[in-house]
Protein backbone atom coordinates (compact mmCIF):
# COMPACT_ATOMS: atom_id res chain seq x y z
CA UNK A 1 0.00 0.00 0.00
CA UNK A 2 1.04 3.59 -0.56
CA UNK A 3 0.51 5.88 2.42
CA UNK A 4 -1.10 9.11 1.28
CA UNK A 5 -2.50 12.30 2.73
CA UNK A 6 -5.59 10.55 4.12
CA UNK A 7 -3.42 8.69 6.67
CA UNK A 8 -1.80 11.81 8.08
CA UNK A 9 -0.31 10.43 11.29
CA UNK A 10 1.10 7.36 9.57
CA UNK A 11 2.51 9.52 6.78
CA UNK A 12 4.27 11.67 9.39
CA UNK A 13 5.86 8.53 10.86
CA UNK A 14 7.42 7.88 7.45
CA UNK A 15 9.31 11.18 7.47
CA UNK A 16 12.69 9.48 7.07
CA UNK A 17 11.73 7.23 4.14
CA UNK A 18 11.73 8.16 0.49
CA UNK A 19 9.29 5.40 -0.38
CA UNK A 20 5.90 5.48 1.32
CA UNK A 21 5.00 1.97 0.17
CA UNK A 22 4.58 -0.32 3.19
CA UNK A 23 2.62 -3.40 4.20
CA UNK A 24 -0.19 -3.30 6.73
CA UNK A 25 2.02 -5.21 9.17
CA UNK A 26 4.70 -2.53 8.80
CA UNK A 27 2.08 0.16 9.35
CA UNK A 28 1.03 -1.34 12.69
CA UNK A 29 4.68 -1.77 13.69
CA UNK A 30 5.29 1.93 12.93
CA UNK A 31 2.28 3.01 14.97
CA UNK A 32 3.47 0.86 17.89
CA UNK A 33 7.14 1.84 17.70
CA UNK A 34 6.15 5.51 17.64
CA UNK A 35 3.27 5.27 20.08
CA UNK A 36 4.27 8.48 21.86
CA UNK A 37 3.46 10.38 18.65
CA UNK A 38 0.23 8.55 17.81
CA UNK A 39 -2.96 10.30 18.91
CA UNK A 40 -5.99 8.25 17.92
CA UNK A 41 -8.33 11.02 19.05
CA UNK A 42 -6.92 13.44 16.46
CA UNK A 43 -6.99 10.95 13.57
CA UNK A 44 -9.47 11.58 10.80
CA UNK A 45 -12.25 9.00 10.43
CA UNK A 46 -10.52 7.11 7.62
CA UNK A 47 -7.25 6.75 9.53
CA UNK A 48 -9.09 5.76 12.71
CA UNK A 49 -10.91 2.96 10.85
CA UNK A 50 -7.63 1.86 9.24
CA UNK A 51 -5.84 1.90 12.62
CA UNK A 52 -8.64 -0.13 14.23
CA UNK A 53 -8.47 -2.62 11.34
CA UNK A 54 -4.72 -3.06 11.84
CA UNK A 55 -5.07 -3.59 15.59
CA UNK A 56 -7.88 -6.11 15.11
CA UNK A 57 -6.19 -8.04 12.32
CA UNK A 58 -2.49 -7.93 13.12
CA UNK A 59 -2.48 -6.97 16.79
CA UNK A 60 -5.19 -9.47 17.70
CA UNK A 61 -7.19 -6.65 19.23
CA UNK A 62 -4.31 -5.22 21.27
CA UNK A 63 -2.34 -2.06 20.51
CA UNK A 64 1.06 -2.29 22.16
CA UNK A 65 1.44 1.36 22.68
Amino acid sequence: MIVGEELEQLRLLLWNREDHAITEEEALALYEANRQWVDRASMNERERRFFDHLVARYGRGVFHG
